[in-house]
């Protein structure tokens, strides 16, 4: 079977891939500043709440174990400075798990979007503003959200070429180096083709497209996210 990279969109039929781009990403940034204002027991009730909706989702976190260990030296090291400067567990135990949220939040919104579709809500919704440029900001939303995946995909087939070749060098400096290098040239092969694809669609970024329907399902997202966000407030 072939492995899952994180921040890939999974074509499913669940119920975050049923609801609008755009209704997830504002339910998104809703959850993320609550995270700011909210106590300890607050941050666990919308860490609970998407750790729900990330087995909902299904989330191959096996598979995305590769890509996991990055973030969990990250948040480890979030969580010992937290620790080291206020010497206050309850404040440690909420930065754990307020990182944990919104990397689990961006997790589901990549799991369950497609960055063409996240540019179709989007850019119908920017463009109604004066003097502003809503489809070529949506399109440059949309290659943004294309190319970073592409970093783990050249990651993960450096590091597959290099075990493959029986590498193994004793100086980590120059293991280092030379997969840095490898990954690098990858990422510019794949922009290239990725730039050759876009010139034979004629992709033009100023070009309106159809704008994707609003379903039940939104309104029951925002219900929820409204529910969530009051009872982290009211704990």
């Amino acid at each position: 079977m072939a492995e899952a990279l994180i921040f890939h969109y999974r074509k499913q039929e669940r119920f975050l891939n049923h609801c609008n781009p755009m209704t997830k990403f504002l339910s998104v940034i809703v959850l993320c500043l609550a995270l700011i204002y909210t106590s300890l027991w607050g941050t666990l009730i919308i860490f609970t709440a998407l750790a729900i909706a990330g087995i909902s989702q299904q989330l191959p976190l096996k598979q995305y174990h590769r890509e996991l260990r990055f973030f969990l030296v990250l948040l480890a090291m979030i969580t010992i400075m937290e620790y080291v400067s206020s010497n206050n567990w309850l404040r440690t135990a909420s930065a754990f798990f307020r990182f944990s949220a919104i990397i689990l939040s961006g997790m589901l919104i990549a799991d369950s979007t497609a960055p063409d579709d996240l540019a179709r809500s989007l850019g119908s919704l920017l463009d109604r503003i004066p003097f502003l440029n809503g489809w070529r900001i949506a399109s440059s939303i949309e290659l943004t959200l294309s190319l970073l995946p592409m970093i783990f995909d050249a990651s993960l087939e450096a590091n597959t070429a290099r075990k493959a070749r029986l590498e193994r060098k004793k100086n980590p400096y120059k293991t280092i180096i030379g997969l840095s290098t490898s990954i690098f040239l990858l990422l510019l092969d794949k922009a290239e083709d990725l730039s050759l694809a876009l010139e034979a669609r004629n992709f033009d970024p100023d070009k309106p497209r159809s704008q994707l329907p609003y379903r039940k399902t939104d309104g029951f997202l925002c219900i929820l996210v409204l529910l969530i966000t009051t009872s982290s407030f009211m704990v």
